[in-house]
C-alpha cells in the first residue's frame, strides 16, 4: 500500500470513528452531564492511550519543549469536546454537528496563513462545496427543529 493509500486509509477510519462518537455525544450528555461525559471520556481516553502509546510510540528522541504541541492541542481538543458537549444540552446532535463540521475552515485557514499550503483550484472548489453543502444541512436540521417547537407550542 502506498503512503498516499495509507494516509487515505487512515484519514476514512477517522471519519468514521469521529462520526460515531459524534452521535453518541448526544446520548452520554443526556445520560450523565456534558461536563462528566467531557471527564469520562478524557480519563478513558489516558487509559486507552496509555497503551496505544506503550505498544507503537516512536522511539527517536526529541526536545521537552517540544511537548508543547500536544499541550496545545489537548487545551483546543477539550474545550472542543466540552463546548460540543454542552451545546447538546440545548440542541440536537444533528444540529450541533454540522455546525462543529465547520472547524476544517479554521484548520485551512491556518495552514494557508502559518504553513504556506496553497489548495488548487479544485481544492477551493472542494472547500466551497462542502461549506455549502455543511450549511444547508444545518439550516435543514435548524428549520426541523423549528418546526417541532412550534408545533409543540400550538398542542
Amino acid at each position: 500500500m502506498s503512503i498516499i493509500n495509507t494516509g487515505l486509509a487512515f484519514a476514512v477510519a477517522s471519519m468514521f470513528f469521529m462520526g460515531i462518537s459524534t452521535f453518541l455525544y448526544k446520548r452520554s450528555v443526556d445520560a450523565i452531564g456534558a461536563t462528566n461525559t467531557t471527564f469520562f471520556y478524557y480519563l478513558f481516553s489516558i487509559v486507552i492511550a496509555s497503551g496505544v502509546w506503550l505498544m507503537f510510540r516512536e522511539k527517536a528522541p526529541f526536545s521537552p519543549t517540544a511537548l508543547i504541541w500536544p499541550l496545545i492541542i489537548a487545551i483546543c481538543l477539550f474545550l472542543s469536546v466540552w463546548f460540543f458537549n454542552l451545546s447538546l444540552l440545548n440542541i440536537d446532535v444533528s444540529a450541533a454537528s454540522p455546525i462543529r463540521a465547520l472547524f476544517f475552515i479554521i484548520t485551512v485557514a491556518l495552514a494557508i496563513v502559518f504553513a504556506n499550503e496553497q489548495p488548487g483550484p479544485l481544492g477551493m472548489a472542494g472547500i466551497g462545496l462542502a461549506i455549502v453543502a455543511i450549511i444547508l444541512i444545518g439550516i435543514d436540521q435548524s428549520t426541523i427543529q423549528g418546526a417541532y417547537q412550534i408545533e409543540a407550542r400550538a398542542k
